[in-house]
């Protein structure tokens, strides 16, 4: 062999032995989980919004991947009926939605089509979102993108993806990406394994929420197949793509095991219910398959009178005695956490610990030896503490009130919408007419086509002195379920605008708004809305919450500010 030749096949080959020395270890092998518990993925985007794949294609590589169920949350504002639960190439595929609002994004399931786009604040969403029956989680909270981590931990979310592929590679420096790159086309989910830490935050905001109520923690495959280049928006929409990571290396990087009272009987609606709602209740696992799969896990709590599993909520009437075997491999670290503290670990062996007898929350991590500081395994909590209803305080009834000047209320519209208003004593369905203050029925129409601005408003003029007051009071019905806005506007520079936002249905209603409450309707000079110069409050339909091309009616009662 010439010279000009040992070159390139000395380069060659050590190019091979340094590939080879970056490749990550080969997946471990477990014992399977009994029949009962299923395996699937949560969080993954089709070509119905910024995916790469069709649903049919999605359920073949997570088939390929030996899953038993998936769940779709394209992008979208809840107006779109979910298709019904269905099996493709043997994987139960449930439809989801995962909706945008002013915190972050909201991955839910378990929604009939909304009458209304479902948009706003998390708090708005969220409440919309269990009105018509659904379930959601706070989605990519550790991403390091602000546009897409959660921001608004005050809102009630019913669970949190504790772990996201997506959020995992965004915080990663460029060498450890070039690596898992460059081994990618080699060991594809183990590589992806590489990028993955423990996100230390994320699991201490689950630790803090779990002391006040259950919060269900979920791992996110967020798969899209889809790579972007030079990303400008969320979701992406960028034409030039690469179709990576693949949805199949997607699922065999990590899964969620979820625990039913019976196995699958491959009755599409039946099954996706017990899935849902076992989801629902917490009793559910996440395994990071590529260091060792398929895994297992048992975990209880006892009292000495009645025992709880991963979800329930146990009376810690006694010694809690918490119990975890798993599945792992040799080496295996399981470690008890006790209200976000470590507090016992065994190594290849069943764990028995005697947690107290106070109220706290327990959860489960295992760690494989010689592997990627993310926890293998990570179970959902058992609360040992006294089962609670989620409750809202009523706001304080009012010692002063002033009405609105609603017989000078006035219409705006968009050029192309309706914003019409009858002002003074109407008869309610239940044939009797409000006394005092004259009454407002409102009829309005959008403008069909895109969302170019469309609008339609009832201002009333506000008297000075609204700064003694802390909100706002009405009444209102509408015929058919809607979400609008309470505004006020304010004298300042071009006028500026707070907001909040109201549900309105045909059943009639008391909408008690504080100040606090009223957000800035683009850009303001203060955060919140300086009362001495409002001079206006207005009710509005827009886009937000409204279709282009929808109208409606709303009976407006009572308006006043109160104290």
């Amino acid at each position: 062999m010439t010279r000009r030749f040992k070159v390139p096949a000395i380069a060659l080959t050590l190019s091979a032995i340094a590939l080879v020395a970056m490749l990550p270890p080969r997946t471990l092998h477990t014992a399977a989980p009994p029949a009962s518990t299923v395996r699937g993925a949560f969080h993954i985007h089709s070509n119905r919004s910024d995916g790469s794949g069709t649903v049919a294609e999605i359920a073949a590589a997570a088939a390929a991947a030996g899953l038993h169920f998936i769940i779709l949350t394209d992008h979208g504002d809840g107006t779109r009926a979910p298709d019904p639960p269905t099996y493709h190439s043997g994987v139960l595929v449930i439809d989801g939605v995962e909706i945008s609002t002013t915190g972050g994004h909201y991955a839910t399931f378990g929604l009939p089509a909304s009458p209304y786009p479902l948009a706003g604040t998390p708090h708005d969403v969220i409440e919309d979102v269990h009105r018509l029956g659904g379930f959601g989680f706070a989605a990519h909270p550790g991403s390091p993108r602000p546009s897409l981590s959660w921001q608004d931990w005050s809102a009630p979310i019913d669970g949190l993806e504790w772990i996201n592929s997506d959020s995992e590679w965004r915080d990663e420096a460029r060498l450890p990406l070039a690596r898992a790159l460059a081994t990618y086309l080699f060991r594809a989910p183990q590589s992806m394994a590489t990028l993955l830490d423990r996100p230390a935050a994320v699991m201490a905001r689950w630790d803090e929420l779990a002391a006040t109520r259950p919060v269900v923690g979920i791992a996110a495959a967020d798969a899209h197949a889809r790579l972007g280049f030079r990303q400008r928006t969320d979701p992406d929409v960028s034409k030039l793509h690469l179709p990576l990571p693949g949805y199949e290396s997607s699922f065999r990087a990590f899964t969620n095991h979820v625990v039913l009272d019976r196995p699958l009987n491959k009755d599409a609606a039946s099954d996706a219910g017990d899935v849902l709602s076992a989801i629902r209740a917490g009793r559910l696992y996440s395994v990071i398959d590529a260091l060792a799969t398929p895994g297992a896990l048992s975990f209880s709590a006892s009292n000495g009178a009645a025992t709880a599993r991963m979800g329930d909520t146990l009376a810690p009437t006694g010694n809690i005695v918490l119990r975890a075997t798993a599945s792992a491999p040799p080496g295996t670290a399981l470690v008890l956490f006790k209200n976000g503290q470590r507090i016992h670990e065994v190594v290849d062996r069943p764990l028995e610990a005697n947690g107290g007898s106070d109220a706290a929350v327990y959860r489960i991590e295992a760690y494989v030896p010689g592997v990627p500081s993310v926890p293998w395994l990570v179970s959902n909590p058992i609360y040992a503490t006294v089962a609670k209803a989620r409750s809202i305080a009523p706001l304080p009834p009012p010692s002063s009130r002033i009405p609105v000047r609603t017989a000078e209320a006035a219409t705006e519209s968009g050029p192309n919408d309706i914003s019409r208003i009858e002002v003074g004593a109407i008869e309610t369905s239940e044939s009797r007419t409000f006394a005092g203050d004259p009454a407002i029925r409102w009829s309005y129409a959008l403008a069909p086509g895109l969302p170019t601005g469309q609008f339609a408003a009832v201002p009333i003029p506000v008297s000075p002195g609204l700064e003694a007051f802390e909100r706002v009071q009405f009444r209102v019905t509408s015929p058919q379920p809607l979400r609008a806005w309470v505004q006020l506007r304010a004298a300042v520079g071009n006028t500026e605008r707070w907001g909040a936002t109201f549900y309105a249905d045909s059943n009639p209603r008391l909408v008690d708004i504080p100040f606090t409450k009223f957000l800035p309707i683009g850009v303001t000079s203060s955060a919140a809305p300086p009362l001495n110069r409002v001079e206006f409050l207005l009710f509005v339909v827009d886009t937000l919450n409204t279709l282009p091309g929808s109208k409606g009616s709303m009976t407006i009662t009572e308006v006043g500010f109160v104290r």
